[in-house]
């Protein structure tokens, strides 16, 4: 490698953390030093990580089987294994090893490329899936020549545990690739909410909008969610200012219209040698765009981490002003400064106090979620079975109620399992909802429930079965059955007699009568088997809406206990760094005149270096998002990159 030009941006921000790095050790924070060497620790990896996020049916996993060139490699119709991430890399040749995370630690099995989806797909084996990290995949492949791209779970919210997932891999990206759909919805809310907290972690950022083959109306799509966008993040920068500069990025990030598609088109007809053909193809698919946008990434990388590293050191200046701060009015010839500190931390320690009551009140509330849970799996299981009691009321025959019943069951199951999806969705809004109030209300971030696309719990097949005693011999009741009959065959015999004479009567009575007679026995028995099956539909569909009530009790359960566990371990980290902070200020003003005159002017020799990092950081941010914008654009010459080591030196003391 070669030494950065001094002078440029690279070589400045290699400067600029050591310094930051070297005040948080001379402060005292060895916690706020590490911070920094960790977000550096990636610089001398020479491979550039590209996260590849959307929600499902966006077109992801067919856009990276386009670009590797392996129209089968990834599962288009499933979604990424909650939990697990692709790596896809250049290598010797088509091969995978899966990473599953055991108690002894990470165990690597060599896979075949076929059996990628029995490991890392939603559709695959459970039993295969369990536990498994990440699917490490090579490919011989130039584009992914100092490229690795990481194919990431959905982030929508029927998946909501994906997101956690997509979130933790940011902390690895250099570029983000967000893909939509030209044959979907607009981006929706939750989308956009994904990527403000991308943007805290990644500059380089582009949108793909996928599948615009077959939609005539791409452009008006794409600029409905440009502008969706738009007011998303200009209602976020009014409710947050401070988020301006990293919000704003997403307004300038390329937006890069494809067809998977018309790309795949294009390579069977360069097989069969119609080059023309598969270049026009080629040129209308998009895919080259991309790919230089990817190979402007690579080459552009130190931009692209520079970004993280400078938002790293900004949080630490950030931490350590508060502590220089203290010390400057522990210093202080006036007494009130010290008072107006501890009066300060006295009073956030009391805010903390009443938000630990509102946990306790919260958790209470919570506590409820689980009744609403069954009133939602009821509701929507009535909501099924009733137009199965509707239709058997109207079968009037024995032979129709035979028929339903053989086609029954199995229609009933596909109801059900149609209706969970739904039922699902109906839960997890009810409990996020919940949930993120429970948290709002005590100052805490959105909750994110670790929840996989949940399977209908483990039941039989809905068995429903008829009145089994339709066909058995009935008493004849002679007041209910035979008096009737033999009543109504007289009265119609009689009328035959006046018209035929005795013979008509003799001939007419009996005949009738035996009619009505084995009539009403058969629509008895249709009636019999009618209320025999609503009942045992009624029975059936009580039994599977109680194991899903139990099933999804025991989900929400599990979130309820983990979003308290988080509230709690926050409030107890923030109690213990006020008191800490409060102990420090009383040990310090009972330090002498001569210390305390120290001390402050140490606090605001400090205080004058952070301001001046900080206002140098925001510089830097400037220029490598200028930067960053750029990549991609064409194929740039390959930037200089960083001498080895220059970041992993952080450890070393730097003059001030």
């Amino acid at each position: 490698m070669t030494t950065p030009d001094p002078a440029g941006p690279v070589a400045r921000l290699l400067r600029y953390a050591n310094e930051v790095h070297g005040l948080a050790g001379r402060c005292g924070r060895p916690d706020l030093a590490e911070v920094l060497a960790a977000s550096a620790a990636r610089w001398k990896d020479e491979c550039t990580d590209i996260v590849v996020a959307g929600a499902q049916k966006r077109g992801k996993s067919r856009l990276l089987n386009t670009l590797v060139g392996h129209p089968d490699l990834l599962p288009v119709d499933a979604d990424v294994a909650t939990n697990c991430f692709l790596s896809l890399r250049r290598g010797p040749g088509p091969a995978a090893v899966v990473h599953r995370s055991t108690e002894q630690g990470l165990v690597q099995t060599p896979i075949t490329v076929e059996s990628i989806p029995d490991y890392a797909s939603m559709r695959g084996d459970a039993g295969k899936r369990r536990d498994v990290v990440s699917v490490d995949i090579t490919l011989d492949n130039p584009l992914l020549d100092g490229l690795r791209l990481l194919d990431t779970p959905g982030v929508d919210s029927l998946t909501v545990g994906h997101r956690q997932v997509t979130v933790a891999m940011l902390q690895r990206a250099d570029a983000l690739l967000f893909t939509l759909s030209a044959q979907d919805q607009p981006v929706l809310r939750h989308e956009l909410e994904f990527l403000a907290e991308a943007a805290e972690r990644v500059q380089a950022i582009a949108f793909v909008l996928t599948k615009v083959e077959d939609s005539a109306n791409w452009q008006r799509l794409q600029e409905e969610n440009k502008a969706r966008l738009r007011t998303f993040v200009t209602e976020a920068i009014a409710a947050a200012p401070g988020r301006a500069a990293t919000l704003k990025a997403l307004l300038e990030a390329p937006w890069i219209p494809v067809s998977s598609k018309l790309a795949e088109a294009a390579e069977v007809k360069r097989r069969e040698g119609r080059r023309e053909r598969a270049d026009t193809l080629r040129a209308r698919s998009g895919m080259d765009v991309l790919e230089r946008h990817l190979r402007g990434f690579a080459e552009g990388r130190e931009s692209a981490r520079g970004a993280t590293v400078v938002a790293a050191a900004l949080s630490v200046l950030g931490s350590l002003a508060t502590g220089a701060g203290d010390d400057v009015a522990v210093g202080s010839e006036d007494e009130g400064d010290v008072t107006a500190r501890l009066a300060e931390v006295d009073g956030e320690l009391t805010g903390l106090a009443e938000l630990s009551a509102r946990r306790r009140a919260g958790a209470v509330a919570n506590t409820f979620l689980g009744r609403e849970v069954a009133g939602i799996v009821a509701a929507r299981v009535a909501e099924i079975r009733q137009p199965y009691e509707n239709a058997i009321a109207t079968l009037k025959s024995q032979a129709q109620l035979d028929k339903y019943m053989t086609e029954l069951p199995e229609s009933a199951q596909r109801s059900l399992e149609a209706a969970w999806t739904q039922i699902v969705y109906d839960v997890e809004t009810l409990a996020r909802t919940t949930l993120n109030s429970f948290a709002g209300d005590l100052g805490l971030d959105p909750v994110e429930l670790a929840a996989d696309r949940r399977a209908m719990p483990n039941l039989t097949q809905v068995q429903v079965k008829g009145d089994q005693a339709a066909d058995d011999p009935v008493n004849v009741d002679m007041v209910r059955d035979v008096l009737p009959s033999v009543s109504m065959g007289l009265s119609f015999g009689g009328l035959a007699a006046a018209l035929l004479g005795p013979v008509g009567f003799i001939l007419v009575a009996p005949a009738l009568g035996a009619a009505i007679f084995m009539g009403r026995r058969s629509l008895e028995k249709v009636q019999r088997s009618q209320a025999a099956i609503r009942g045992a539909l009624r029975d059936q569909f009580a039994v599977v809406s109680r194991e899903m009530t139990l099933d999804l009790e025991r989900m929400v359960a599990t979130w309820r206990v983990g979003v308290e566990q988080a509230a709690d371990e926050s409030l107890l980290r923030r109690r213990k760094e006020l008191e800490g902070r409060r102990a420090e200020l009383k040990s310090a003003s009972a330090r002498s005149a001569a210390d305390r005159l120290r001390a402050r002017q140490s606090g605001k020799d400090r205080i004058a270096a952070i301001d001046a990092l900080t206002a140098r950081g925001h510089e830097l941010r400037g220029e490598l998002a200028t930067a960053v914008a750029a990549l991609g654009a064409a194929v740039a010459s390959p930037a200089t990159p960083a001498a080895p080591g220059a970041l992993g030196a952080l450890g070393a003391p730097v003059r001030a």
